[in-house]
């Protein structure tokens, strides 16, 4: 029988005691969002209550820039102890590897999956005054007036857009894209500029309910509680596949189980607040919080669909 040295025992009763008492100091997330921004604003509450639950301060560290590569960097060079965390969207995880010819990020071995946080849903919104009332209509219009209609997203290759250029191909329509890269874009389809937008929901919202835009579809899975009657666009057009549109929970790759168990179980707990996700749906928000294997199992359908979107947007990589 071979012979166990004491190191190696305290090595790890160490690492074991250092699971089970974790975290004993502030942990940091280090966000790719700007400060005040949508994803920003709502992972806020969030981070109180993971606090409260862990009793330990939750710091959010604002690292925008390069589509969430400065975050996502910073994150997988960092030590897989707890104590450092990442909170993205799908840009990077997913969207990135068709949008760039340099290596692509891999979710699953780059990173250490905890939990998807939440779903945000695109709507297609239009000025007022646009002629359809429905998305319909807006099929009918443009096949009417080939190439005159004008759809603006917050950029080339995001999610808004391959939104658009799916919804378009499965139409059978033209119709321009209009890619913003500034907080114009609700400024423009408000003063008719440009006369439809697809855009997260939270941000339409309040045009919404003032008027000023109107609703013609979702890009979801399902109709919104806030908005029922709007339909999904897969309602008009059955192969529309929604893009992917979440914001998650990472940590850097070779995270211990126990403490990826420890936080996975205190995200779960924390969405499952009533008042929390009453927010979240008031909002246009779907809080999610699966097990990391529900999570790397959804990264990997979601890489798949965005290639399908990406292919059918007929995007060339940016660099």
């Amino acid at each position: 029988m071979k012979k166990i040295s004491v190191a190696v025992v305290l090595a790890v009763l160490c690492a074991g005691a250092a699971a089970q008492t974790y975290p004993v100091k502030p942990v940091r997330v280090i966000s790719e969002y700007n400060a005040g921004a949508g994803g920003d604003v709502f992972f806020r509450p969030l981070a109180t209550g993971l606090a409260a639950l862990t009793e330990q301060q939750w710091i959010v560290d604002n690292r925008p820039g390069a589509g969430g590569l400065l975050a996502v960097d910073a994150v997988t060079r960092s030590a897989p102890d707890g104590y450092t965390l990442l909170l993205a969207s799908q840009n990077v995880p997913v969207t990135r590897r068709y949008l760039s010819k340099a290596k692509a990020v891999d979710p699953n071995v780059d990173l250490t999956p905890i939990a998807a946080l939440w779903r945000t849903t695109l709507a297609i919104v239009s000025h007022p005054v646009f002629p359809p009332k429905s998305l319909r209509e807006m099929i009918a219009y443009a096949k009417a007036h080939p190439g005159e209609v004008a759809y603006s997203t917050s950029g080339v290759g995001t999610q808004a857009h391959f939104a658009g250029a799916n919804f378009a191909s499965l139409a059978g329509i033209a119709l321009q894209h209009v890619p913003y890269n500034n907080n114009r874009q609700i400024t423009d389809t408000m003063a008719g500029d440009v006369p439809v937008a697809i855009i997260i929901v939270s941000s339409a919202a309040p045009y919404l309910r003032a008027g000023r835009l109107r609703a013609l579809a979702v890009a979801g899975y399902k109709r919104l509680e806030i908005m029922p009657e709007v339909p999904t666009v897969s309602e008009v057009l059955p192969k529309f596949e929604p893009p992917p549109t979440w914001t998650a929970l990472f940590a850097p790759p070779g995270l211990p189980k126990n403490i990826l168990a420890r936080l996975n179980a205190a995200v779960a707990k924390t969405v499952a607040a009533p008042e929390l996700r009453a927010q979240a749906t008031a909002d246009g928000f779907e809080l999610i919080g699966n097990t990391p294997e529900e999570f790397s199992a959804q990264l990997k359908r979601d890489i798949d669909v965005a290639g399908r979107l990406f292919k059918a947007a007929k995007i060339e990589p940016v660099d």
